[in-house]
């Protein structure tokens, strides 16, 4: 069956990646994709949101439109799918045919299963943007790469890094720098490489020079703000230092994630309550990151990272033909992940496609040139050493490896249900009444990409995460209440006669919000007071609003 190359590099990653999706499930890594998915659908806006401001170009008028025809489709999932479909069928293609003068059709088919249980499988279990943005743009220039000369396989390479770029632009850049080394292997050198690398570099850079010279004044706005929160919150690079009593109000906010308050949270806040603290940084931040996150990478990726060493054990063996390049691909893949694990930020939604391509690298140097003495060990590529103890340790390796992805899935699981259930509780005590939600973003966290979760009949005005200061969110309050700023649609909504809107908040962000509004003009105060917590989720409960204490 798998003798044909074509059913290895299409139908077996394809059926692989169905077999997890049915049999393991997929799950959104973090709210970011249900959030965008409200924003699209509508759910979260006062409609259809045809365009975010730093990512999705092109891809939100499509979605928005879909959702705009069919509300029910998950259609954010099916387009991040139809993606990552795409990055898995091109590193198969890669990979086969690195494997094709060394292993016959069968095992061929074996060991690309392995690589795909080992190092692909969580793109398919843990779904995120991020994920197929950085692995669509090296995929892609790897698979052109094996087709130097070709035109044809060059402008699909590039129009698959394009729609990389589109998706998440820094990440895509990212992701096509990763695969550099490869395609200078597989190419056969600069000379054939220039055509591909020269248009990917120019692609990437005119693409980001057009957004930046086509932004709005408002766009621009939106870049420096999210490049602030992301020092603050992301890469923790800033100090609070509040001065003033509001600065002590923001500070608390953005603590909170509580961003759609403009006179709370905003560029001036983090330029004058914030500072960069070297000591502090260097001394404290980049160790304890350091500290928290390589453990962990270890303790996720144990089968990546032995494969690694493997090769850089069987690198040695070459001798001295290319090894000064080889490794100064493991320093730059190694120093890459020192960075972003301390000085910026290393989700596994970046550290597993790195390690891929680090892997996949290191796979093109060793197997790459049939011609060369056989870099296994014995003629024809046998494996090194006693065949039998070498596939026990692989075996045991995987078995663990399948163990850890169980407990995983189990907890994806019992997490996804007890968001569902705590959704489906708020569409049904809150059924036709606008929605006010703060402290609840997580429950966005490991839902299905495979399902809508709208909450019927109602808006949703969320108070927390990044989307409460998305562009769409003005347009939404003035349409519940007249009022574009929050505070002043919030205490709109607080005046509301019955049965009003629908507060849904968790104890800290409600805390804050009164906070807020007992600076108001005297005459103007109101304040929350707490209901009855949710049946699914005893951190929620319903509150409110009445006069200032």
């Amino acid at each position: 069956m798998f003798a044909r190359r074509s059913v290895r590099v299409v139908p077996l990653p394809l059926g692989l990646a169905l077999a997890v999706a049915a049999g393991l499930g997929s799950y959104y890594e973090t709210n970011d994709e249900g959030a965008l998915a409200w924003l699209f659908g509508g759910v979260a806006a006062a409609g259809p949101v045809p365009a975010v401001a730093l990512y999705f170009h092109g891809y939100g008028h499509a979605l928005a439109a879909a959702y705009a025809a069919a509300p029910a489709g998950p259609w954010l999932g099916l387009l991040l799918a139809a993606l990552l479909a795409l990055a898995t069928v091109g590193a198969f293609d890669v990979l086969d045919a690195l494997l094709g003068p060394w292993l016959r059709p069968g095992p061929r088919a074996g060991a690309l299963a392995v690589f795909f249980g080992a190092g692909w499988l969580e793109h398919w279990l843990w779904f995120s943007h991020v994920r197929v943005a950085a692995l669509l743009a090296g995929a892609a220039l790897l698979w052109a790469a094996r087709r130097p000369g070709r035109r044809g396989p060059l402008l699909l390479g590039l129009a698959a890094v394009l729609a990389a770029w589109l998706l998440r632009p820094g990440v895509a850049a990212l992701g096509a720098a990763a695969a550099v080394p490869g395609v200078l292997l597989l190419a056969g050198g600069w000379r054939r490489a220039a055509p591909l690398l020269l248009g990917a570099g120019l692609l990437l850079a005119g693409a980001t020079a057009l957004e930046t010279l086509g932004q709005s004044a408002a766009g621009a706005r939106t870049r420096a703000y999210d490049t602030l929160l992301a020092q603050v919150l992301d890469y923790e690079q800033l100090q609070p230092a509040p001065r003033t009593a509001a600065d002590r109000l923001g500070v608390a906010a953005t603590r909170l994630w509580l961003l759609g308050d403009s006179t709370a949270t905003n560029p001036a806040l983090y330029r004058r309550a914030y500072r960069f603290e070297a000591a502090t940084f260097f001394g404290r931040t980049v160790p304890a990151k350091l500290a928290e996150r390589l453990p962990l990478l270890a303790r996720d990726y144990f089968p990546l990272l032995l494969a690694l060493a493997a090769s850089w054990a069987l690198a040695r063996r070459r001798g001295p033909a290319r090894g000064r390049g080889f490794w100064g691909v493991q320093a730059a893949f190694a120093g890459a992940l020192l960075l972003l694990a301390g000085a910026l930020k290393l989700p596994p939604r970046l550290a597993l496609p790195l390690l891929d391509f680090w892997l996949l690298n290191n796979l093109i140097f060793l197997l790459a040139s049939p011609s060369e003495p056989p870099v296994l060990g014995l003629p024809g590529g046998g494996l090194p050493g006693p065949r039998y103890a070498l596939g026990v340790v692989v075996a045991l390796v995987l078995a663990a490896y399948a163990a850890k992805t169980a407990h995983r899935c189990l907890v994806l699981g019992l997490e996804r249900a007890r968001h569902e259930r705590t959704l489906a509780e708020l569409a049904r005590r809150t059924a036709g009444r606008p929605r006010v939600l703060a402290g609840t973003t997580e429950l966005l966290k490991s839902l299905s990409p495979f399902r809508s979760y709208a909450l019927g009949p109602g808006a949703v005005l969320g108070l927390s995460g990044w989307p409460a200061h998305d562009a769409s969110q003005p347009a939404l309050r003035r349409a519940l209440t007249g009022a574009p700023g929050q505070a002043e649609a919030l205490r709109r909504l607080a005046r509301r006669p019955p049965p009003g809107a629908a507060w849904v908040l968790a104890a800290p962000e409600a805390a804050w919000l009164n906070a807020a509004a007992r600076r108001g003009p005297p005459g103007q105060r109101w304040a929350l007071r707490p209901g009855p917590a949710l049946a699914t989720d005893s951190s929620l409960r319903f509150y409110r609003p009445g006069p200032s204490f």
